[in-house]
């Protein structure tokens, strides 16, 4: 773990200078975040196993303060998945990455250190499509939905015009034009569309260290799979009830897991 993550730590220190943004009501956090740096600094020259854990521990719990407490951000999100990454705390370290890009689809730390965790879960556990990975970057997810429905209208209108127009003057160049204009009202409303499901969705990743998947919500229903579902696990929420979540894996499978071991994405 400390060798393949060696990468990782040094993009927490690059990461965290846009929350420094230097308001006067964030300086509790700003001195919060400045000691879970310090924290995780002195976990990469630790030499001792524990004490390093511990420290990367520390500065994951540290850097949560924060978001909880000032301004959230993509970059502090990620310096959070770092930390608990290193603490070997892998379900932690899937939640922050997810947040990470829900704040900032273009993250790229984040997208690159999940796709990371990923290839540290046991072969068996679903993971997400790689489309599902790739969507995250899209270009026009950066602009706000209400300003690409807007644009994707107007996009309907000029493929409307330009080809009226191609028909009555015969015009080669209109019918090209048309086909642009409708290829991007095609991916702004497509962006558009995937936002909507993506917030109906309710992602969520498994952070218990182990947890029983079981076929109905009781303890005493049979198990659904034949080994428990380790911490990073990605699922979505399909409904609750009583102490109980009803999730589906990304093979399509639904089984039951205690409430308390999953948590969502959205915060």
């Amino acid at each position: 773990m400390k060798a393949s993550a060696n990468w990782i730590a040094i993009l927490v220190l690059l990461v965290a200078a846009p929350f420094a943004n230097g308001e006067s009501d964030l300086i509790g956090s700003s001195a919060r975040l400045d000691q879970a740096l310090s924290q995780y600094a002195n976990a990469l020259e630790e030499t001792n196993r524990d004490a390093r854990l511990a420290n990367f521990a520390r500065a994951e719990v540290g850097f949560a303060w924060v978001a909880e407490h000032g301004s959230q951000n993509a970059a502090l999100q990620t310096n959070i998945g770092n930390a608990a990454l290193q603490a070997e705390h892998l379900g932690q370290a899937v939640l922050a990455y997810h947040r990470a890009l829900r704040l900032d689809p273009n993250a790229s730390a984040a997208h690159q250190n999940l796709v990371h965790v990923r290839t540290l879960l046991p072969s068996w556990v679903p993971r997400p499509s790689a489309s599902e990975g790739i969507e995250a970057l899209l270009f026009f997810r950066r602009i706000p939905a209400a300003l690409r429905f807007d644009l994707a209208a107007g996009c309907f209108l000029l493929v409307a015009a330009s080809l009226a127009i191609s028909v009555r003057r015969r015009d080669g160049g209109w019918r090209g034009l048309a086909f642009v204009a409708g290829l991007a009202w095609l991916l702004l409303l497509s962006s558009v569309v995937f936002d909507a499901g993506d917030q109906k969705r309710s992602a969520a990743v498994i952070t218990a260290d182990e947890t029983f998947a079981r076929s109905a919500d009781s303890r005493l229903a049979a198990l659904a799979l034949p080994e428990p579902l380790p911490a990073g696990a990605e699922v979505d929420i399909l409904e609750e009830r009583a102490e109980w979540a009803r999730i589906r894996m990304h093979n399509g499978r639904d089984v039951w897991v205690r409430g308390s071991s999953v948590t969502r994405v959205a915060q």
